[in-house]
């Protein structure tokens, strides 16, 4: 009797993941089981009681307005996911070949207030969204709130009042090869002062992920890591136009940025101040982290051992900037190494804030424009530099360095920045050094 006992645990625990199909022309009626027995609403989605791994696809190019909350788990061999499919040879193909299937808010607040989302994932861990499209949502756009693993891969989030993608207290979350644009918009929408939303953002969310992802035209920060967040890895992403902070890591250690394009605009709606969008990369340890009436942190938590590395940023208020709200603010061990960083008001700000056993190195500060700079500041906290190229002249101070340049870099974009409308305008080729002037890593034909 045991080992039938043994055996039916065993069937029950190995039977495959099932598969639901959604289209706007189906049938709450029939099993979803197929394309020919498809549901049609989100309603009957949430109605339906969902086992470990299931995969829930809509059909390409249909759209529905409402929220969905993906209420059941995956595992480590079938991760439950939310997606699309396309119909060829009457054959249902997960993924989608022209338009994909929106999930919309009209503008709406979710039923849970400006902080839910138009999908929210709560308390599931190894849940996938992947090649939708989610838009014009009243609060956020994707929430994954204490699960673990969420994955984003391949979607476009267009259009919320605060954050585009949000993590909460959610480790090991990936984005990956997706586009956030216009998000934030509290901001413009009633001009009153509201925690503006990043596009992308982990909170208290360790070992986060962003890659090849596209942010644009968003008011808040662009990819934001804060409150505790560890390990977070932001590579080979574009951020254009950002107006708070193009790439910001707030009380986040172990942060790697990394490879990154981060392009400010001509178009003055994304300003942040007079002429330009906020700091392309920026590191902070805001107050709120510390006691009240006290300069003594709440947490050891401070964004230190961070890695800046062979980032391009142009046309911003400072291609990388130190931040702290109080002397205490400490940003030890960070690697600023191999950026290119042109054309923006200040290449490198905030020199002067703690960085004990920090390097400044192999870096490229290039001001072509009236108005702007290298650094705000000569002096250094903690930090050594060397083999730095600054294109006004020897800064002096404590970044003299017999290796540093001061003359000879060409790329091949050296002018325009300042008047630069779209995020395709840039390239990585618009940065790579001319042959003769910098070094230049030929395996990547980018600047070292």
């Amino acid at each position: 009797m045991r080992i039938a006992v043994l055996l039916a645990v065993f069937v029950a625990t190995s039977c495959p993941a099932a598969t639901y199909y959604v289209r706007n022309d189906g049938d709450d009626g029939a099993r979803g089981t197929s394309d020919a027995a498809a549901w049609a609403t989100l309603s009957r989605v949430k109605r339906q009681s969902f086992a470990t791994g299931d995969v829930v696809l809509f059909h390409e190019g249909d759209r529905w307005q409402g929220r969905l909350a993906v209420d059941w788990s995956g595992s480590a061999s079938a991760t439950a996911t939310v997606g699309a499919y396309y119909v060829e040879n009457g054959k249902a193909i997960r993924g989608f070949r022209g338009q994909r299937p929106i999930i919309e808010g009209a503008g709406r607040y979710p039923t849970g207030g400006i902080y839910d989302g138009l999908i929210i994932v709560n308390t599931r861990d190894r849940v996938r969204i992947e090649n939708l499209e989610v838009r014009d949502s009243g609060g956020r756009g994707i929430v994954f709130a204490r699960s673990h693993y969420g994955e984003v891969v391949d979607v476009v989030v267009n259009g919320t009042y605060v954050d585009g993608i949000h993590f909460l207290s959610s480790d090991h979350g990936t984005v990956e090869r997706s586009l956030v644009t216009h998000a934030g918009l509290v901001f413009p929408r009633d001009g009153r002062l509201h925690p503006w939303g990043g596009a992308i953002t982990f909170v208290d969310s360790d070992f986060g992920h962003v890659v090849e992802t596209t942010v644009a035209e968003t008011y808040g920060e662009g990819i934001n890591t804060n409150h505790g967040s560890k390990g977070t890895l932001i590579e080979s992403n574009r951020v254009f136009a950002a107006r708070a902070v193009g790439i910001y890591a707030d009380a986040a250690p172990d942060t790697t940025i990394r490879r990154n394009i981060v392009v400010g605009t001509a178009n003055s709606e994304f300003w942040r101040g007079s002429a330009s969008v906020g700091p392309g990369i920026a590191l902070n340890n805001e107050e709120y982290h510390y006691r009240p009436g006290s300069r003594t942190l709440t947490t050891g938590i401070q964004s230190t051992d961070a890695k800046i590395e062979g980032n391009l940023v142009a046309y911003t208020a400072s291609g990388v900037a130190l931040w702290g709200a109080l002397e205490e603010t400490s940003h030890d061990n960070l690697i600023v190494s191999n950026n290119t960083l042109i054309d923006n008001r200040w290449q490198i700000s905030g020199l002067t804030k703690a960085a004990a056993g920090g390097l400044l190195v192999d870096n490229v500060l290039l001001s072509l424009s009236d108005g702007t700079g290298d650094v705000d500041s000569s002096n250094l906290s903690g930090i050594t530099a060397r083999n730095n190229y600054f294109s006004q002249g020897d800064p002096g101070g404590e970044l003299s360095h017999p290796g540093n340049r001061y003359d000879g870099v060409v790329l091949s974009k050296m002018s325009g920045w300042r008047t630069i409308d779209s995020i395709d305008d840039v390239t990585w080729e618009d940065f790579a050094s001319i042959v003769g002037s910098a070094p230049v890593d030929s395996a990547n034909d980018e600047p070292k």
